[in-house]
């Protein structure tokens, strides 16, 4: 399950070969869109119709919101880090709301795997 967000500045769009967009690109980083996400999202924690809409919605909004603040706030500003963390921590704070704390943990473990198997490549 990947967690990354879209960056609005000189990205290209991958495409499936019956024309689905499958990712957005920046250089050699690959972020998967919204909607691929919450379909992962959908399928690793048994989310409903409408929690998969509700998550894609919220994943496209925090999309924009990430990719406003990351050409605002430079990754060498001493505040970075702490402002992304606030992002971060509204986003999950939503989406607990939204599937629900059982849920939630799940994902969380399963976001946890992820960025451990990202470190050890």
């Amino acid at each position: 399950m990947s967690c990354a967000t879209l960056i609005a500045q000189d990205q290209t769009t991958s495409q499936s070969n019956n024309g689905e967009k499958k990712e957005m690109r920046q250089g050699e980083r690959r972020y998967e869109t919204a909607d691929i996400r919450a379909a992962k999202m959908a399928k690793d924690l048994s989310l409903s119709e409408v929690e998969k809409i509700n998550v894609q919605t919220l994943l496209e909004k925090q999309d924009t919101i990430f990719a406003k603040f990351r050409s605002e706030v430079s990754r060498e500003s001493p505040e970075f880090r702490t402002k992304f963390r606030e992002l971060r921590n509204s986003q999950d704070a939503e989406l607990e709301t939204i599937i629900g704390k059982e849920k939630f943990q799940q994902y969380q473990t399963l976001r946890a795997e992820e960025r451990q198997k990202r470190m050890n490549k």
